[in-house]
């Protein structure tokens, strides 16, 4: 597989940087000339600029593949000098030396067209020639399909990698406070006692649930649909697995036609980005929530809350609440490519240039919320003393009384409305249940007795709870050590995944 010898911005990263500014004038490589508006317009050089490094690579298994292929055409000199000139135009953009200029409608043929002007600098007479060469057998269109593939498969690669890091800072804190009891809601009302750990621990499921989507999304971004041509494949004998092999594709496209039509794989780490920042809001919101004076559940650090610009007693979670209004932006991204691919004929059209900025700005935008609230929750302190005082509330072991009646032979719905009058009861004379005595339990159901003030208190409701996926401490523990190793797998797993674009150091 290729390996560009250099190191330089990641897929992501690249995404986040400024678009250079002093573009100067657009030119084509086919040399046509059109209404400098409509150009303005149709230009995608100030966006997709960023798949500068994919596209060298992938013009580097090009002219590789065309050397072992078709050498008459592709000597393999020549192939070796364009494959130094590619390198020398990847260098030029990853320092900022060189300024686009001459610059290509499109970071395709910017890269071609500097390619032939650094060539003819070298090979005087012949260099242009030479690097007219370059696109024999291949399209822009399956030029195009291939670049964003491989930034699809790297970004899968670096978003993973930072779920993972969210997810072991959660694993740092539920193992923090292992056995400390916490307030589990539903409709943001009292319901049962929880451990905290299996709190947070729900949260890593979810994320373990996004990491299979980026894998899925990396899948199906693992095709290679260059050697498709325009759309009906390329009158040369190319060979189209050796291209496959160097660009670290697992496998080719089945039809050529669809291959410079097919976005779904972008539809695909779109929903998996848009699916994992609704977990990320939701973790959001209980941060939120649990770090309001109403609930003081957990203490803000100054990591990631922000102070107010007026009131010098508070402190902000400001990068929760930005990302739960960010969560509108990338739905919004999805929702516009598939409106984008929803009515196009076969096979490519122009409109499948809308894909990248969506692309683009997404990861950019799910990487910088994870990494948020990553810091958000490894600096996250829990107020164990109110915690445990809210995981009482509200008669949040109402459920084990009645399930104490049903061990007593009781039906269910008849225990069930026996401790709903007899919490009712509690609730107007302003007690406790552990304060009432046997004889007063006895008069809303003849069983109720010491064994269902026993099952009463919170640490007992927790403990009762020991059922696979259960908050019993024992399941917790168990949860927490297969989470760990789970961890530490995936990490490995993903970092052996090819990925091209390897960041700075």
């Amino acid at each position: 597989m290729i390996t560009l010898p250099f190191r330089g911005p990641s897929a992501i990263d690249l995404a986040t940087m400024p678009d250079l500014a002093g573009l100067g004038s657009l030119g084509t490589v086919t040399g046509a000339r059109v209404d400098p508006a409509v150009f303005d317009y149709t230009a995608s050089i100030r966006f997709d600029w960023r798949l500068y490094r994919h596209d060298v690579a992938g013009s580097i298994g090009h002219v590789r593949m065309l050397a072992r292929a078709v050498p008459e055409i592709m000597p393999p000199a020549d192939a070796k000098a364009i494959e130094d000139g590619l390198l020398a135009v990847c260098a030029e953009i990853d320092a900022q030396l060189h300024r686009l200029v001459p610059l290509g409608e499109d970071i395709h043929s910017h890269v071609e067209l500097r390619l032939r002007q650094l060539l003819e600098e070298r090979f005087p007479g012949r260099g242009e020639d030479m690097g007219r060469r370059l696109h024999t057998a291949r399209s822009r269109n399956d030029q195009v399909a291939t670049d964003v593939r491989l930034w699809c498969k790297n970004a899968c690669v670096e978003l993973a990698g930072a779920v993972l890091d969210l997810q072991a800072a959660l694993l740092d804190r539920a193992n923090r406070w292992p056995d400390a009891v916490f307030p589990g809601y539903t409709h943001l009302q009292p319901a049962q006692p929880v451990l905290f750990a299996h709190h947070l621990m729900a949260y890593y499921e979810m994320l373990a649930r996004d990491l299979e989507r980026l894998e899925r999304a990396y899948v199906a971004a693992d095709v290679l649909p260059l050697g498709s041509a325009a759309l009906a494949g390329t009158t040369f004998a190319i060979q189209r697995d050796r291209t496959a092999a160097e660009l670290g594709f697992s496998r080719v496209s089945a039809n050529s036609m669809d291959a410079v039509s097919d976005r779904d794989f972008a539809v695909e780490l779109l929903a998996a980005a848009a699916l994992l920042m609704a977990h990320l809001s939701r973790l959001s919101e209980d941060l939120v929530v649990w770090a309001s004076d109403e609930f003081g559940l957990i203490a803000l650090s100054p990591r990631w809350a922000e102070g107010s610009s007026i009131m010098p007693q508070k402190r902000n979670p400001d990068a929760a609440e930005l990302t739960r209004g960010k969560a509108g932006r990338v739905f919004g991204h999805l929702q516009s490519l598939l409106t984008v691919l929803k009515g196009l004929p076969m096979t490519y059209g122009r409109d499948l240039q809308e894909d990248k900025e969506a692309l683009f700005d997404a990861a950019k935008t799910v990487r910088g919320a994870l990494h948020a609230l990553t810091v958000a929750v490894e600096s996250l302190e829990l107020r164990a003393d109110r915690a445990a005082e809210r995981a009482a509330a509200g008669y949040s072991t109402a459920t084990d009384l009645a399930d104490s009646l049903v061990r007593a032979g009781v039906p269910f719905r008849t225990a069930y409305d026996a401790v709903k009058r007899l919490v009712q009861h509690c609730a107007a004379t302003n007690r406790p249940l552990d304060a009432l005595t046997v004889d007063e339990l006895r008069q809303f159901h003849p069983a109720l007795g010491p064994e269902a003030l026993a099952a009463a208190p919170v640490e007992r409701s927790v403990a009762a709870r020991n059922v696979p996926g259960g908050t019993a401490p024992a399941q917790v523990r168990q949860a927490l050590v297969a989470a760990t190793a789970r961890t530490a797998v995936q990490r490995q797993r993903w970092q052996s995944l090819p990925c091209l674009t390897q960041p700075s150091a």
